[in-house]
């Protein structure tokens, strides 16, 4: 597989005959299947938009393909209102461009990482959300003081430590990034945003949204009093009745 490389640096791999083992890999994946997925990237990516998590062209969506090495990722520079499937690209947990005509985002990278290092989890999520992205500018984590925040997303959200700047590749600060996601499904990065996570790219939109609701209610009542957090008591409690009493139950 031969590679050339944008201006910005961006590996793309570009598929020759001499790359057969990654050409069948692709043409493996069901059609069907990847336009399904395909929908839902473009489904979420504007939800964010309707749900004002990000505005222009910021923001990403990426989404595991199952069962492969690849992910389905929105390309650099597309409003989220205005995207189509054909516009989404495929890259390598690498990073490399492996199929599509569009530029990779230039959080490729993070978004990458994270997959390799997460793979019990499907969809990554970066918005620029208003109120999340204050406690981020502020250096501030988000303190667990609403039974919505401490019920969805279990406790404060983590600010992720020694993060630089935007589109950073470098290997200990995608880990730092990584680290903070362990116990929680969000996680803010110092005055430049939010990543979320989740099983599926819907389970990851609905994270998105919490957090932003959560955020505004932190930022409101920390404005208008000093807020009790949950103790880590209140939490283990509402962890277990969030497993054992809320929602329904499969069918037997």
């Amino acid at each position: 597989m031969a590679r050339r490389r944008f201006k910005d640096g961006i590996n793309v791999a570009v598929l020759s005959l001499g790359s057969g083992c990654l050409m069948s890999n692709l043409e493996s994946i069901d059609p069907g299947a990847l336009d399904d997925l395909k929908r839902s990237v473009v489904e979420v990516a504007r939800g964010l938009f309707e749900n004002k998590l990000v505005v222009s062209t910021f923001g990403v969506v990426s989404t595991r393909i199952p069962k492969t090495d690849y992910v389905l990722i929105t390309p650099s520079g597309f409003s989220k209102a205005r995207l189509d499937k054909d516009n989404l690209i495929i890259v390598d947990l690498e990073a490399n461009l492996v199929q599509g005509k569009f530029r990779p985002s230039v959080e490729t990278p993070m978004h990458t990482h994270i997959h390799k290092r997460r793979p019990d989890l499907s969809t990554v999520i970066h918005t620029h959300s208003p109120m999340a992205c204050a406690f981020a500018a502020a250096n501030m984590e988000i303190p667990c003081v609403s039974a919505e925040q401490a019920f969805y997303l279990g406790g404060r959200v983590p600010l992720v430590r020694e993060y630089s700047l935007p589109g950073t590749n470098k290997p200990s600060e995608l880990e730092n990034i990584v680290k903070a996601l362990q116990n929680i499904n969000a996680v803010l990065m110092r005055k430049h945003g939010v990543v979320v996570v989740g099983k599926t790219p819907e389970e990851a939109l609905d994270t998105a949204i919490v957090l932003e609701d959560v955020a505004a209610i932190a930022l409101h009542s920390i404005l208008l009093s000093r807020p009790r957090e949950f103790t880590s008591r209140e939490l283990k409690y509402l962890k277990n009745f969030k497993a054992t009493k809320y929602g329904q139950k499969p069918a037997t």
